[in-house]
């Protein structure tokens, strides 16, 4: 093995060591498994069917037809220790101190793309494929509870407390064209984004009989506050697009810019609530079994089912990228992108078409608690990631490959709750090999993200409605991804 050869391997080995980052907010970062390797520092190489997603220009300098796909198996590890007190001294069901694990699933994502030359337009190159872009998964099952809760008694929570499944797809038309003698080219995707979104909550709401002079003595801790779970599964379509362009001032170096523009999708779909009231007919003698009022002591679990409708703010993005070649074996690339997350202000439920099956009376005083939109706030920053990565040609059938990302977070305490765990600026290894077999070639990319841990000291309401916008407490987080793929040229 020359000394070219020993120098480039011994680069690819200094690579794994540095920090590939899943991406910042719930952007997902599943896709192709040579960018994968790379640490997604793929806008200025662009040379296989993840080009649909990194830079579309790239589709132009692919010779051959293609057919690929990957699959991404991940995992995210997380925790939270709450500290969520009222006034300083009262929990209100929260199991404070105590470190609990979101369930850990293994899931996987795939991802397909195919593209072909055409006699049109000097050779232009159409291309489809199917992304998933954006993604978040979380489920929480024992974050609360009415043990030690006095008045409340013992009650059945769903296994789905808090949590949420967000995935956007994108069908996406890639079209690409070359210019100047082949030294600049172009591309273009439009996309159709189909959203499917389950979210579920525990809010804890103040007690409507606050307000009433005559009911407001007897609405003491724990009754000043009324557990309320809720679960809205949709689902909805919209429509993306994207645009790339490399240039190639030599035979060395290529450099390439791409802008992605912000979409939005529209999502509507079902609703249900469970109200978890008081359970203490005894403090409830100035009211008859049929009073209203009666029933927020009478431990019932009421439950309220409607239409809701959302929308979902996906952002825009800019990304510049640069590719050196050494020499025909060892390409370095760096990439940096900024993300608008400012763009998404997170997800304000609108509900309508109610129908409220318990007692009548329910809802007479108690429309503000029953029908009532909720909001999901997000204050999230624009934010700067920084990739870089190599490959490099072991073999003539085995490629090498590594990475790392800085990835700054969009989150901030006050809006930091168990739906999107972004807890500060991540650092990602990533590793990858490809291995030829006749037409086809098989891949494979590992990469591991730490989270720095987080710690949400104080509660906070910033729309002053009465409910917690964060949630207090301790958190850790570490994802793991696996991602393998083919390719099929002919």
């Amino acid at each position: 093995m020359g000394l070219k050869r020993y120098a480039a391997v011994s680069i690819v080995f200094v690579l794994l060591l540095l920090p590939n980052a899943f991406g910042g907010g719930f952007m997902y970062d599943g896709l192709g498994v040579k960018a994968r390797g790379m640490g997604g520092a793929f806008r200025a190489v662009a040379d296989d069917w993840s080009a649909a997603y990194y830079n579309p220009a790239g589709y132009i300098r692919i010779q051959d037809n293609m057919l690929a796909g990957n699959l991404d198996i991940f995992h995210n590890r997380y925790s939270v220790t709450p500290e969520i007190w009222w006034g300083g001294t009262y929990s209100s069901g929260y199991y404070n101190g105590q470190e609990i694990a979101n369930q850990h699933y293994v899931n996987n994502v795939p991802q397909f793309g195919t593209l072909a030359r055409f006699p049109i337009w000097d050779e232009m190159v159409l291309g489809f494929s199917i992304m998933q872009t954006f993604d978040q998964n979380q489920n929480w099952v024992d974050v609360f509870g009415f043990d030690g809760i006095e008045g409340y008694g013992t009650r059945d929570l769903p296994n789905n407390l808090v949590g949420i499944n967000l995935d956007v797809v994108a069908f996406q038309v890639t079209a690409a064209r070359s210019f100047m003698d082949e030294k600049f080219s172009a591309g273009i995707g439009i996309s159709v984004l189909r959203a499917d979104l389950s979210y579920t909550d525990l809010l804890l709401r103040d007690n409507p009989l606050l307000d009433f002079p005559d009911a407001a003595p007897y609405v003491d801790r724990p009754f000043e506050k009324i557990p309320q779970w809720y679960y809205n599964n949709g689902n909805g379509w919209g429509l993306g697009y994207k645009m790339g362009f490399l240039y190639s001032p030599t035979d060395k170096i290529d450099l390439g810019f791409v802008y992605t523009g912000k979409s939005s999708v529209t999502i509507k779909g079902d609703y249900v609530s469970t109200y978890y009231m008081g359970d203490n007919p005894g403090i409830a003698t100035p009211w008859q079994e049929t009073d209203e009022e009666y029933l927020f002591f009478s431990g019932i679990d009421g439950t309220v089912t409607a239409d809701f409708e959302t929308t979902l703010d996906l952002p825009a993005s800019i990304g510049l990228g640069t590719a050196f070649k050494f020499n025909d074996k060892l390409t370095l690339a760096i990439d940096g992108e900024y993300v608008f997350w400012s763009q998404f202000e997170g997800l304000d439920f609108e509900y309508s078409n109610y129908v409220i099956p318990v007692d009548p009376s329910f809802h007479i005083i108690n429309d503000s608690l029953v029908k009532k939109d909720i909001p999901s706030l997000s204050r999230w920053d624009d934010v700067f990631r920084v990739m870089a990565g190599i490959n490099y040609q072991l073999k003539d059938f085995v490629q090498l490959r590594g990475g790392f990302c800085y990835d700054q977070s969009p989150t901030d305490k006050e809006t930091t709750t168990l739906h999107f765990i972004d807890l500060g600026d991540k650092y990602s290894y990533s590793v990858g090999a490809s291995f030829d077999i006749g037409y086809w070639q098989v891949s494979i990319s590992g990469v591991y993200t730490h989270h720095p841990d987080l710690n949400v000291e104080n509660i906070a309401d910033i729309n002053n409605d009465g409910l917690m916008d964060n949630l207090a407490g301790t958190y850790k987080a570490d994802n793991y991804q696996t991602i393998l793929g083919f390719t099929y040229r002919f």
